[in-house]
This record gives C-alpha cells, sequence and structure tokens, in this order.
C-alpha cells in the first residue's frame, strides 16, 4: 500500500500549483520594478527628458490597464494557468526588448510588453492563489498573494541597484535575472499537477464566441468592492510614492546627501510592507481595519513633520509606520474582495480590483510630479500626506457605521 492517501496527494498536488502561483506573481512583479533604478543611467546614455521617463512610465500602466479592462476575466474561461503562462511570456519578450533597446522608444516597447504580461497574471494568478489555498484559508491566501506582491517589488530594484557598479553591464544583468526567473517560473506552471476541479477551461467556452468584453462587477456586491477597492488603492498610494519619489524626497527634503541611502528608503518601505503584511496574517480583519489606516495616519503625520524639520530619524520613522499601516490596509482590501468574489467571477473581479489599484498609482505619480512643478515639491508632499490621512480616517469611518468593526 501507499504511504500517502488520496486527500494527501490532492494537498501535495494543491500546494504545488500554489507555489507555481506565488512564483508568477513574484516574478511579474520583480519585472515591473527592476528597470527602476536603471532610468537615470539610460538617460544619461541616451539623452532623454525627464518628461519622457514620466511618458514610459504611463505607458506601462496603460499596458497594465487595457489587459485588465479586456482580458481580465478571460481567466474564468479558459482557466488560471491558461492565462499565466502567456501573461510570463510577455513578461520574458519585455526582459528581452530592455536588453536590446538603444532608444526611449525601444524602452517604451518594453515597458509596454511588461505591461500586457503584467496585466494578464495579476487577476488570474490572485484567483488561483484563493481556490488552490489547501486549508480554504482565504485571509492566508490573500495575506500570501500580497506577501509575495511585496517582496517582488522590493527584490526588483535591490537587484539592479546592486549592479549598478558593473557600468554598461548594469543594464544587461538585471534582465537575465528575469529571464531566469521567468523561465523558471513557466516551466514550474507546465508541470505541477493542477487540481481537476479548480481554475480550468469551462466545458461550453469557445474562442471563436469569445469576445473582448470590459469589466463588471455584480451588483450585489458593489459595496464589498469599493470598500475593499478603497483600502487597496490607500495602501498603493504611499507605496508608489516612495517607489517613485521616496529618494528625492529624502535628497531634498529631509537632508540625505547620499543617494545609496535615499534609495534604501524605497526599497526598506517594501521590505517593511512585506514584513507587516505577514505579521497580519492571522490577525481579524476588523482589527486590521483600525490597526491599518490609523497606523497609515501616524506615519504620514511623521512624513509630514520630517519634511518641516528636514529630520533624516522622523523620516526613518515615517517609512517603518507608513509601510506598517500600509501592508495591514492592502491585507484588508485582498481579503475582503478574496471573501465575496463568487468562484465564477473571481478572475474579472480580481482584474477590476486591481486596475483600481494601478489606476491610483499612476494618478498619485503623474499627480505629485505635475504639481509639484507648480507650487514646489515640499508643499506637494505635505498636501498628499493630508489628503491620504483623511482618506484612511474616512476609510474607518466607513468600517465603523457599516458595522464593519465595532470598538466594543
Amino acid at each position: 500500500m501507499s504511504g500517502h492517501s488520496p486527500t494527501t496527494s490532492a494537498a501535495s498536488s494543491r500546494r504545488l500549483a500554489m507555489i507555481a502561483a506565488l512564483m508568477a506573481i513574484f516574478t511579474t512583479i520583480f519585472a515591473s520594478n527592476v528597470p527602476t533604478p536603471l532610468y537615470s543611467v539610460w538617460q544619461v546614455k541616451m539623452g532623454f527628458s525627464s518628461t519622457a521617463l514620466t511618458a514610459v512610465f504611463s505607458i506601462y500602466v496603460l499596458g497594465v490597464v487595457t489587459t485588465l479592462l479586456t482580458l481580465g476575466s478571460l481567466s474564468d474561461k479558459i482557466g488560471r494557468r491558461q492565462m499565466m503562462v502567456p501573461g510570463l511570456l510577455f513578461i520574458l519578450a519585455g526582459a528581452v526588448m530592455f536588453i536590446l533597446a538603444s532608444d526611449i522608444y525601444g524602452l517604451g516597447i518594453a515597458r509596454v510588453l511588461t505591461g500586457i504580461g503584467t496585466g494578464i497574471v495579476t487577476g488570474a494568478s490572485s484567483a488561483a492563489l484563493v481556490e488552490l489555498e489547501p486549508d480554504g484559508n482565504w485571509t492566508r491566501a490573500a495575506t500570501l498573494s500580497a506577501l509575495f506582491f511585496t517582496l517582488g517589488a522590493f527584490a526588483g530594484p535591490t537587484v539592479s541597484s546592486l549592479m549598478l557598479g558593473l557600468g554598461d553591464a548594469a543594464l544587461t544583468w538585471p534582465f537575465v535575472v528575469t529571464l531566469l526567473l521567468g523561465g523558471m517560473t513557466v516551466a514550474l506552471l507546465l508541470l505541477a499537477p493542477w487540481p481537476a476541479d479548480i481554475g480550468q477551461r469551462h466545458p461550453d467556452f469557445r474562442w471563436r464566441a469569445w469576445r473582448p468584453t470590459t469589466i463588471k462587477v455584480p451588483r450585489e456586491m458593489l459595496g464589498a468592492f469599493i470598500f475593499a477597492a478603497a483600502a487597496i488603492c490607500l495602501a498603493w498610494s504611499t507605496g508608489s510614492l516612495y517607489a517613485s519619489l521616496g529618494p528625492s524626497l529624502a535628497t531634498k527634503l529631509v537632508g540625505i546627501d547620499d543617494r545609496t541611502k535615499a534609495g534604501l528608503f524605497a526599497a526598506g518601505w517594501q521590505l517593511m510592507a512585506g514584513v507587516s503584511q505577514f505579521a497580519c496574517k492571522r490577525q481579524p480583519l476588523d482589527r486590521l481595519l483600525l490597526v491599518g489606516p490609523s497606523t497609515l495616519i501616524i506615519g504620514l503625520g511623521v512624513m509630514a513633520a520630517a519634511v518641516v524639520y528636514s529630520s533624516p530619524w522622523m523620516f526613518t520613522l515615517a517609512t517603518l509606520a507608513t509601510a506598517s499601516g500600509a501592508g495591514a490596509t492592502g491585507v484588508v482590501g485582498i481579503a475582503s474582495i478574496s471573501n465575496t468574489a463568487p468562484a465564477d467571477q473571481r478572475g474579472g473581479i480580481n482584474s477590476a480590483f486591481y486596475l483600481m489599484a494601478y489606476l491610483t498609482m499612476a494618478s498619485v505619480v503623474l499627480g505629485v510630479g505635475f504639481v509639484s512643478d507648480m507650487i514646489g515639491f515640499a508643499p506637494t508632499v505635505l498636501g498628499f500626506t493630508s489628503i491620504i490621512s483623511c482618506a484612511a480616517l474616512a476609510l474607518m469611518l466607513v468600517a465603523l457605521c457599516s458595522k464593519r468593526v465595532s470598538l466594543w
């Protein structure tokens, strides 16, 4: 007799498939963030303006958003793995294009390919994780998803930063790492035994009858969707500020002269957010609904003080507090949407959810850049901290008024 029961084998299959889905998330977000420290090198080498850089960033978000809007629900029809593999092939094509790029147009094409791949993988992998979690623990699946997002966002710029000392090779080797990661992830997705009852192709689906459709959120869960989307948008707003302008904030406003140290704040924010998400894994959502936004508000207040007083140590505290608060708030959003989305529409709803997050990320970065050109960087950052603090307070008040949480 075999030492493994059918139940044990099924659980092992689920876990291996789940690891493949987590690797798909990590690789995708790694690839999305790995170019960040290299833009200044490209800018000097290729001689393009800062406005051109903004255009490259916008094209990436356009690729993600367009894909989420048109293909976001397709994994509900053809299967989760059947979407993740093609999505990763776009990521690999983007990495090859980055290596070959000789001008800003080449960079733009690479970013579009990466954006399309990110849009395809994001919704399908998040839906797959919820369905594959062996013990049916929705919160754990959501936490792992958020954690691997954050680890990818941390690892990408860290790898390319460490390679900046290699000279021109720094523009190649980070993408070689991306190709290796992507290749291993595709192999794992194809070889992992996928449970027969999870995320498979719908028997009635026919390619000839399929048309790209816009994402729809069922009317009955619209309130829950808006609440969850508001939570993830809060978390990603602060994260996008650190990812794009964190080093500039550190050098220009809080008196940190060393650019290497300044760059570590952005990477450190991502790491702390990941630690926060993991720490929140076993916490009840009603507690996180109070702790997350309130910690975020405290951190934003300290950030404002760091700008006013040009204080590096205050900025360090602000980085730790905002990352912790954003991490907890992000878990609230992801777990809320995972718990309420119907299984047969989960891919489309997850895509709509991340669509809101990506649009927020782009809007914050472009908005802060545009406003700072008009009124200055310091007043813009102070205005940002005020607006996000008010939004976090509003989220807590809505939760209390709708009895999502109780103080007693």
